[in-house]
């Protein structure tokens, strides 16, 4: 039982692709990536396409209602500034959000959709993508000699710690959000092994509730990265 639980957790071939003699391996978290990435853009066609000012359905309501809840994480954490964020923290958060829970659809035969976040590649990535926001946000708003200045204040031994956070901080992005995936997807496969009915009211909380859960715990620590980097 443990060595099929252990299998799963090993880097996990999609397909192969041939091409110029050589061979491309896509990885299974690569191929979920794109997937979800898929199913982001097609939610996005669908629901900004009858759009309405006098008589917003509900579908509309609800997109309004989570890009107002993005709005107000961010300018509550970033500041003034933070409006400008809300196209990369939203994206991200619904990225994050559908990659952690999309386990709940291997109910569906012949799928194996294993969380793309339980890979400490994609994590990585994910996390460096925010510090490099962070640093973007930075040179923006107060420029390379404001961002040194920043340094070296309130005295310059302060210099190298600072320095040092632009690689504890994206460690513990990558390694908070990847701890917690790759433990509820051992939980939930044990579970599943070993009591099989137990599987679907712990998926609500392991894969739903604790996915969602986790995106949110992300981007705000992102939003207050961000915001440490422009005040």
């Amino acid at each position: 039982m443990l060595d099929h639980v252990f299998e799963k957790l090993d880097r996990l071939v999609a397909f192969r692709i041939e091409a110029f003699g050589q061979t491309i391996e896509v990885s299974n978290s690569l191929f979920v990536s794109w997937i979800v990435m898929a199913m982001l853009i097609v939610l996005a066609v669908l629901v900004t396409r009858k759009l309405s000012f006098d008589q917003p359905k509900k579908l509309q309501l609800m997109v309004e209602w989570f890009v107002q809840t993005i709005d107000n994480l961010c300018t509550g954490s970033i500041g003034h500034h933070g409006r400008a964020f809300v196209p990369y923290l939203g994206t991200l958060i619904m990225f994050l959000a559908l990659s952690n829970i999309i386990g709940m659809f291997n109910f569906i035969p012949g799928l194996h959709l294993y969380p793309p976040t339980k890979d400490i590649n994609v994590t990585a990535a994910l996390a460096i993508m925010s510090i490099l926001m962070s640093l973007y946000a930075a040179f923006r708003y107060k420029g390379f000699k404001g961002w040194a200045r920043s340094h070296i204040e309130p005295i310059a031994v302060m210099a190298p710690f600072k320095m040092l956070e632009y690689v504890t901080k994206p460690l513990s992005l990558a390694l908070r959000l990847f701890c917690n995936v790759m433990a509820s997807f051992i939980i939930m496969e044990l579970v599943m092994a070993v009591v099989p009915f137990l599987g679907a009211p712990l998926s609500a909380f392991f894969d739903l509730f604790d996915g969602v859960l986790q995106a949110f715990i992300f981007v705000y620590l992102s939003t207050l990265y961000i915001g440490e980097a422009v005040e």
